[in-house]
């Protein structure tokens, strides 16, 4: 398994910092701002893991392909902001029979969930809901965690795929390092300015959006839109 990353706290506070600069003006503008809470993390780890990478000479390069999607079998987490990014994403982007398709994809992996933990989860290897065809559905749209995956080694991802293995395969350091330092400013920066700040499961955020009136207005004043993250023994389906 992967190893904890490590947390750069001037990132955290970079990021937090523009969370509260951006919320500001979000409470007057409404979504297009606080689509900006996202976009600025993306834009951010992009910047900072190309900053590192332009200084450092990778020894190795990424092994990781179109239509590789073998990380795209995991639990994924996300905070508040990605997954109001997600959810207008998708409204903005999918058919209506894809959001149809998507509905039903979130249901069936909240199902799938139910009763088990985190460790039993990454043995089961079960695939993201908007994993279509090897390919994700809303890759521009991915969240911090999504962006951070890599590898060095395609073949072991295969083969610790199809054998439920939790040994990681080769992968860079850094680029997790980032990506989780900004997520946890993200968090503080909605946390300081009174919003909902937690990290939420992949398909319980994205039915939250989807069958919730007004989340983004709801959210941007401070209530609990999200389901927060837990292993829930029984699932309600959503109307």
């Amino acid at each position: 398994m992967k190893q904890k990353p490590s947390i750069d706290e001037r990132l955290v506070e970079l990021q937090q910092a523009k969370v509260l600069e951006i919320l500001g003006q979000a409470a007057a503008t409404g979504l297009q701002n606080t689509l900006e809470l996202a976009m600025s993390a993306f834009y951010f780890a992009d910047h900072v893991i190309k900053m590192v990478e332009a200084a450092n000479t990778l020894p190795q390069p990424l092994a990781c392909e179109e239509g590789c999607h073998f990380c795209c079998c995991n639990q994924v987490e996300l905070t508040p902001p990605e997954a109001i990014f997600l959810g207008h994403y998708a409204e903005s982007h999918f058919a209506e029979a894809e959001k149809q398709e998507l509905s039903a994809a979130l249901q069936r992996s909240l199902e799938l969930q139910a009763g088990k933990s985190k460790k039993d989860l990454a043995r089961a290897r079960p695939p993201c809901p908007l994993l279509k065809d090897r390919k994700c559905s809303a890759y521009a749209a991915r969240p911090l965690v999504c962006r951070a995956m890599h590898s060095l080694d395609a073949k072991k991802c295969e083969s610790a795929y199809k054998n439920r293995d939790l040994t990681s395969p080769p992968y860079y350091a850094h680029r997790h390092d980032i990506c989780f330092s900004i997520s946890q400013g993200l968090l503080a920066g909605c946390r300081a300015g009174g919003c909902q700040a937690a990290p939420l499961e992949l398909a319980q955020a994205l039915l939250d959006f989807l069958h919730q009136p007004r989340p983004v207005e709801r959210w941007l004043q401070g209530e609990a839109v999200f389901t927060t993250y837990s292993r829930p023994k029984a699932i309600k389906k959503q109307r």
